[in-house]
């Protein structure tokens, strides 16, 4: 660039700050606090001393496989927001990214801290429609946390995350955006971004079940810190980051430092995980839509099995009484 181009850039960069310092939106401008929600003490220093709840956070996968675990993380970040207000999380999928990567898990969501009950989904059907979609509930401030999770990224550049960036911080919602396919591009993306992290799937602790079944433990994850504008610092820093919960008597509240415990995860017993496997799996081939209904205790979390085994009994009827008869 030659010297007047470079006087220049630095002009408007001037202009452009002294505008968002106007409206407030300035994360240079001094009157403004940013309020950040830790993370995990491998992060922490390199954040600032947490994730900003008013910026804009990327998620990559480190391959393409790592897309469910890169969604998980992002899950785990909002259930950290979710603690802190009444307001529910905003999901928002673009339909090619699901279709890629499998639809949301109810049963899943709940043991990772997300109970349907506060959750809304969006399904848009590009990821024009995704951002849009994005960044008009960022601006109401309305959810407590945003997630979005797309799969074309001819959109996603400088200019579309910026507007993400500026909408989180006039609505003070954090954004948590799942670049489900950008495997491994988190390095070479250039985006206006608060953070952005590359996330790889990682094995789990196995749990033994009362009845001794060996069971997946909880979800863990390598997470890689690509970008991070807290301060002006700038850290590459790769941690295991193992997702749990503490008690809800905490004041640390969902955390990356201990795992969950048997009664927070709601572990079934042999017997209706074998019914609950047969049921699904004849009555999905009837109809993919319904399988069977469950109630949860959300505030215990913890599964009421007789709920559980009476759904199971009235599903199994149900088909029955659908199957075709045979002559």
């Amino acid at each position: 660039m030659s010297p007047g181009g470079r006087a220049e850039a630095a002009r408007l960069r001037r202009a452009i700050a002294e505008i968002e310092a106007k409206a407030g939106l300035s994360p240079a401008y001094p009157t403004r606090v940013t309020l950040r929600v830790p993370l995990a003490r491998a992060f922490d220093p390199a954040l600032g001393g947490g994730l900003a709840a008013d910026g804009l956070h990327e998620i990559a996968p480190a391959e393409p496989r790592d897309g469910p675990a890169a969604m998980g993380f992002a899950l785990a970040l909002a259930a950290r927001f979710l603690d802190r207000r009444s307001a529910p999380a905003l999901l928002i999928g673009e339909s090619f990214a699901s279709l890629e990567q499998g639809a949301l898990y109810g049963p899943g969501l709940l043991a990772h801290g997300l109970p349907s009950g506060r959750l809304v989904f969006v399904s848009a059907p590009d990821a024009t429609a995704a951002f849009w979609a994005t960044e008009e509930a960022l601006k109401s401030g309305a959810p407590a946390a945003v997630v979005a999770e797309v799969w074309t990224l001819r959109s996603y550049g400088l200019l579309a995350s910026r507007r993400l960036l500026l909408a989180a911080q006039k609505g003070g919602t954090p954004a948590f955006v799942v670049l489900a396919g950008a495997s491994g591009q988190a390095d070479a993306l250039s985006t206006a971004a608060t953070t952005r992290f590359e996330i790889a799937a990682a094995p789990s602790a196995r749990r033994r079940a009362a009845a001794g079944r060996d069971l997946p433990g909880p979800f863990a994850c390598t997470a890689r810190l690509v970008k991070a504008r807290s301060r002006g610092a700038l850290a590459d820093r790769a941690a295991a980051l193992p997702e749990g919960a503490v008690d809800s008597a905490s004041e640390d509240g969902r955390s990356f430092e201990r795992p969950l415990t048997r009664r927070e995860t709601g572990v079934l017993s042999d017997a209706l995980w074998d019914r609950a496997a047969a049921v699904i799996d004849r009555g999905s081939r009837h109809d993919p839509t319904r399988t069977v209904r469950l109630e949860w205790r959300t505030e215990e979390r913890t599964f009421d099995e007789p709920a559980i085994s009476r759904a199971l009994d009235a599903a199994a009827d149900d088909r029955s009484r659908a199957a075709p008869r045979r002559r």
